[in-house]
């Protein structure tokens, strides 16, 4: 059983004045984490709206609640690595 899951928004709003995770690379981003997660103990989930609207894509660490506002490819390192650490901490 996994004990992390990196909870990703792609959510995807339909209006050019409302941003969302999804018209911001969500999908890449989830697509990214998974592949980076294979074979690891830690679970990536596609997930609906945080309420974070304006600072996506969004990415949520649980089970700490922790959020990764503004994510590009260039995060997943960071993220992984953080995930790996909290793993090792359950």
């Amino acid at each position: 059983m996994c004990k992390v899951t990196l909870l990703v928004c792609t959510h995807y709003r339909y209006s050019l004045n409302h941003p969302s995770c999804g018209a911001r690379g969500g999908k890449e981003l989830l697509q990214q984490l998974q592949a980076a997660t294979e074979g690891d103990e830690i679970n990536v989930e596609e997930s609906c709206c945080f309420g974070h609207c304006a600072e996506g894509p969004v990415v949520k660490i649980a089970p700490n609640g922790r959020f990764y506002h503004h994510v590009t490819e260039l995060d997943v390192s960071k993220i992984m690595s953080d995930a790996i650490l909290l793993t090792a901490k359950l």
